[in-house]
């Protein structure tokens, strides 16, 4: 077998494979793709631009799953889903708790959080990821202190917070699915955007039991 050296601009498709730490059949799919750069030698087989592949390697990852496009329409999504529940007209029992300003204050902490939430998903550099969750912790910290302050059960405060979770999920990997994103990318998108957002919750129900003693 030979091994490239350091300086080896081209690598077989084993190396490359290697240095990315995807399955070569993988490397190869991106490759017919167009999403690495390749060439076919005379003898069939495929090489690989190192300094490619290692430019995609230290890519912010939202340049990798482009969900940094979704960022900022949370809003958009949770409008989609009142206007879905105003022609169904179906309210949930919360609603009528809350004044039309309590309402409005809610619908728009929800749409800051899910915004987090997004941009901590497309963050590529840890630094910025933890703080992102930070800020979308402290949101969910103050969701749930308003919630009880209006008079909502914590039962109807998480129902709120959840009431906006589904719609989010959804739009990551319809997003994902329609770039035609590898599963793995797709699952891990959609796994790192579930657990933080349980931890917002975490943070929701910690917070509405402090408003409460």
């Amino acid at each position: 077998m030979t091994v490239a050296g350091p300086d080896d601009p081209w690598l077989a498709l084993g190396a490359a494979s290697r240095l990315v730490g995807v399955a070569p059949d993988t490397l190869r799919r991106w490759s017919d793709s167009g999403r690495v750069e390749s060439f076919v030698t005379p003898g069939g087989h495929r090489r690989f631009l190192r300094s490619a592949l290692e430019a995609m390697m230290n890519a912010p990852r939202r340049h990798r799953y482009g969900v940094d496009r979704l960022t900022g329409s949370a809003g958009t999504i949770s409008g989609e889903v009142h206007r879905r529940m105003a022609r169904s007209g179906a309210a949930p029992p919360w609603q009528a708790r809350l004044s039309a300003d309590q309402r409005a204050d809610f619908r728009r902490w929800g749409q800051r959080t899910f915004n987090l939430v997004l941009e901590y998903v497309a963050a590529g550099k840890r630094a910025e990821r933890t703080l992102l969750l930070g800020e979308a912790e402290k949101m969910g910290a103050l969701y749930g202190a308003e919630a009880s302050r209006a008079g909502l059960s914590l039962a109807e405060a998480v129902e709120a917070f959840l009431f906006y979770r589904s719609p989010v999920l959804e739009a990551i990997a319809a997003h994902l699915r329609r770039r035609a994103a590898e599963f793995s990318d797709l699952t891990t998108a959609y796994r790192e955007a579930t657990a933080a957002i349980d931890e917002v919750l975490t943070a929701l129900v910690a917070s509405f039991r402090e408003g409460v003693k």
